[in-house]
C-alpha cells in the first residue's frame, strides 16, 4: 500500500519551482558535520602529537563543534580545500576536474527517491535502477541509491559466490587481473564526488575492481568528512596492507574522532592479532561505555582469538543477556561452544535463533551444530546457505574448509581456504587450514610456506611453531625442526604441550648425536614434571623413567663434559648451565626414588645408581 501511494504521488504534474536560499541554508546545524563528538580521555598524547599504534585507545586532544546532522538534500559542504587534489593530500590519487556544485531540485524528487527507496528495501533492485536512470539530475542520496542497486544487481547475477571477489592481495598477479566491466561503468556517474556516501561507494567500487590504493583513498576521505559511517571504515579495513604497516601509516589521516579508536581495535581483532594490549584497548573503550553490547561482543571475539575460551564464552554469554536476539558475533560464540564441546548450550542457541533464515552468522552456527552431530552433508550446505547470503563471509568460507577437511575432499578444502585468503589475507585460520591439507598431502614443503604466513601473523603462537617442527622434521632438516620447537617452548604453553615439545627437542638432539644437548632437556623435562605434579603419580614417572635416571647421572657427575646449547656456543665457549647447578646428591636421589615406585624396566638400574649414591655420600659425611 505504501509502494502505490508513493508511486501515484509521484505521478502527480508538479510546477518546478528552484529552492529559496534562506537564512538557515548555510547553517552548519543543517548539513554533515565536518568534525566529530569529544574525545576519550584515557590517558594519552594528545592528538596533535605524532600518534602510535598502540596510542588508538588514547587520544585526548578534541576540538567539539556544533552537534549537527544532515538535511534532507544537502550533501556534505564543500571544503576550501579538495582533500583529494591539494597538495597536501596523500600522493595516492588527484581528480584535476573540480566537482561540480550540487544541483537544485525540487520537491518531485523526494517523492521519487521515497519511491526507489521502496523498490530497494524490498529488494527490487531492476525497478529502483531503472526509475532513478529516467532522472536527468540526481541529488547525492539518489545517485548513491541508483548506483548501490546496480551493485546489488551485478552480484547477484555471479553464478558462483567467489566468482567476483579479487585475486590474492598485494600479489604481482593481481594487478594485471581482468576487470569486471560492469562494475567499470558503475564508476562512471562518481567521477569526483563529494559526498561521504558516494566517496565509500566508490571506494567499494575500486576495491573490486583490485585499486586498492585508489580505494583507500577514497575512503580515507569518505569517514574524514563522516566518521560515523561504519561500513566505511570495515571497508578501509580491507585495503590495508599490514605487512608493508599501512595501518601505523594512516593514522595522521584518521579523523579527530572515537570512531578512529573503534576502527584501530576492530582492524587489528579481523587481522586476528589480539594480545594483551588489544584486549586493554577494549576495556578502556569499555569504561566510556560500559552497556555498549558491540563491546562486550568485540571483547569476547577477541578472547576466543587469543584461545581463552571459557572466559570468551561467559562474555558472549553477557552480550546475549543485554540483547537475546543480537546475531553479531553468534558464529564465533558457537565455534567457541563447538571447541569447548559443550553440546547442550549449541543446541540450545540454535534453537533460540530458529527463526531466523537471512543471516549469515545463524547459518554458520548450525553448520556447527550439525558438525557436532556429524551431520557433514547437512553442515556443508548450512555454511553454502551462508555464503549464498554474503559471498565475503570469511567465516562461512574457512568452516567450509573445515567441513570438506573432515570429508577427505583435500581439493575442496583447499579452494574453499583460499577463497577467505581472497577476502581477507591477515586472517591466520585459512593459511593454517591450508597448511593442514598440504600436511596430509605429505607435501611438506607447501605446508611449510603456509605455516610459516600463519606465524608471521601469530608470532607468539605455539600451535604455528609446532607445526613447522613437525614438517621440517618430516623432511629431514632437523636443525630447522629444533629451531622451531625452541621457539615453541617460549611460547605460552600448558604443562602436557611443554612435555611434549621438549620430548620431540630430545628425540631430535639424540638423532643428531647430541647428548650434551638432550641431557639438558632431560633435566629440564623432569624439572617441568615435578613443577606442575603435587604427588609423583607412578604412571607418570614410569613414563619419563629414562629422563628421571639421565637426570639423577647428571647430578651425580656421572655425565661428563661441558654441555653446550648449540655449536656456535660451544665455538665460543660457552657453556650452558641446568636451572640447578650439578651435583644436587639430594635431588638425584629423589629421583631415583621415583623411578623405583614406578616399578618399570629401569628399576635394576636405579637401585645400582642408589648404592653408588649411598657410598658418595657416606665417603664425603
Amino acid at each position: 500500500m505504501r509502494e502505490m501511494a508513493l508511486e501515484l504521488q509521484a505521478c502527480v504534474p508538479r510546477t518546478r519551482v528552484a529552492a529559496l536560499s534562506t537564512p538557515r541554508t548555510n547553517d552548519p546545524g543543517t548539513r554533515f558535520p565536518t568534525h566529530s563528538t569529544p574525545a576519550l580521555n584515557v590517558g594519552s598524547p594528545s592528538w596533535g602529537d605524532p600518534k602510535r599504534l598502540g596510542d588508538g585507545a588514547s587520544w585526548t586532544s578534541w576540538e567539539p563543534t556544533s552537534p549537527a546532522g544532515p538535511s534532507r538534500e544537502a550533501a556534505s559542504p564543500a571544503p576550501s580545500v579538495d582533500p583529494l587534489t591539494s597538495p597536501e593530500a596523500p600522493g595516492h590519487v588527484r581528480f584535476s576536474d573540480p566537482p561540480p556544485p550540487p544541483p537544485v531540485l525540487d520537491a518531485a524528487h523526494d517523492d521519487l527517491y521515497a519511491l526507489a527507496k521502496t523498490y530497494f528495501d524490498r529488494a527490487n533492485y531492476h525497478a529502483c535502477a531503472q526509475l532513478l536512470d529516467k532522472q536527468a539530475t540526481l541529488s547525492d542520496r539518489a545517485r548513491f541509491l541508483q548506483v548501490y542497486a546496480k551493485l546489488q544487481i551485478y552480484e547477484s547475477q555471479l553464478n558462483d559466490p567467489g566468482e567476483g571477489l579479487a585475486p590474492l592481495p598485494y600479489t604481482e598477479a593481481g594487478t594485471s587481473a581482468a576487470v569486471p566491466s560492469p562494475l567499470t561503468d558503475l564508476l562512471e556517474p562518481l567521477r569526483a564526488p563529494q559526498d561521504p556516501f558516494l566517496l565509500f561507494l566508490k571506494g567499494v567500487l575500486l576495491r573490486k575492481l583490485h585499486k586498492r590504493i585508489e580505494a583507500m583513498d577514497c575512503l580515507l576521505s569518505s569517514v574524514q568528512a563522516f566518521p560515523y559511517n561504519w561500513s566505511a571504515w570495515k571497508e578501509l579495513d580491507r585495503t590495508l596492507d599490514l605487512k608493508k604497516g599501512e595501518r601505523e601509516q594512516i593514522l595522521d589521516l584518521l579523523p579527530n574522532s572515537f570512531m578512529s579508536v573503534f576502527f584501530l581495535e576492530y582492524s587489528q581483532r579481523q587481522s586476528t592479532q589480539v594480545d594483551a594490549a588489544h584486549l586493554e584497548r577494549i576495556d578502556a573503550l569499555l569504561a566510556h561505555f560500559p552497556d555498549s553490547v558491540y563491546l562486550i561482543t568485540s571483547r569476547a571475539q577477541s578472547l576466543y582469538l587469543h584461545q581463552e575460551l571459557d572466559e570468551a564464552a561467559d562474555t558472549f554469554q553477557q552480550a546475549l543477556a543485554l540483547q537475546p536476539y543480537r546475531l553479531e558475533g553468534i558464529s564465533e560464540y558457537s565455534n567457541t561452544l563447538y571447541v569447548l564441546d559443550r553440546a547442550d548450550m549449541l543446541a540450545q542457541l540454535v534453537q533460540q535463533f530458529a527463526y531466523v533464515s537471512d543471516s549469515p552468522e545463524v547459518w554458520c552456527m548450525r553448520g556447527n551444530f550439525y558438525n557436532q552431530r556429524s551431520e557433514h552433508f547437512r553442515a556443508v550446505e548450512s555454511f553454502k546457505q551462508a555464503l549464498r547470503l554474503d559471498h565475503e563471509c570469511v567465516a562461512a568460507w574457512i568452516l567450509l574448509g573445515h567441513e570438506y577437511l573432515e570429508l577427505k575432499n583435500s581439493h575442496a578444502a583447499a579452494e574453499m581456504y583460499r577463497r577467505a585468503i581472497e577476502i581477507n589475507a591477515h586472517d591466520y585460520r585459512p593459511w593454517h587450514g591450508l597448511g593442514q591439507v598440504y600436511e596430509l598431502n605429505e607435501a611438506w614443503s607447501a605446508a611449510i610456506d603456509y605455516y610459516q604466513q600463519c606465524a608471521v601473523i601469530r608470532p607468539h603462537d605455539a600451535r604455528m611453531w609446532a607445526s613447522l617442527g613437525v614438517c621440517y622434521e618430516r623432511l629431514g632438516r632437523r636443525s630447522s625442526a629444533i629451531a622451531c620447537f625452541r621457539r615453541h617452548l617460549t611460547c605460552p604453553l600448558t604443562q602436557l604441550e611443554s612435555v611434549e615439545a621438549i620430548t620431540r627437542l630430545i628425540e631430535l638432539y639424540e638423532r643428531e648425536g647430541d647428548t650434551a644437548n638432550a641431557t639438558l632437556y632431560h633435566c629440564l623435562l623432569v624439572q617441568v614434571v615435578d613443577q606442575h605434579v603435587a604427588h609423583m603419580d607412578p604412571s607418570l614417572a614410569a613414563r619419563f623413567a629414562f629422563s628421571y635416571i639421565v637426570a639423577a647421572r647428571y647430578d651425580m657427575g656421572e655425565l661428563d663434559g661441558t654441555l653446550y646449547h648449540s655449536a656456535q656456543d660451544k665455538r665460543l665457549g660457552r657453556p650452558a648451565r641446568p636451572t640447578h647447578p650439578r651435583g644436587d646428591l639430594k635431588r638425584a636421589h629423589d629421583y631415583l626414588q621415583k623411578v623405583l615406585l614406578a616399578g618399570t624396566d629401569m628399576t635394576p638400574l636405579a637401585e645400582e645408581l642408589l648404592v653408588k649414591l649411598a657410598a658418595r655420600q657416606a665417603t664425603e659425611s
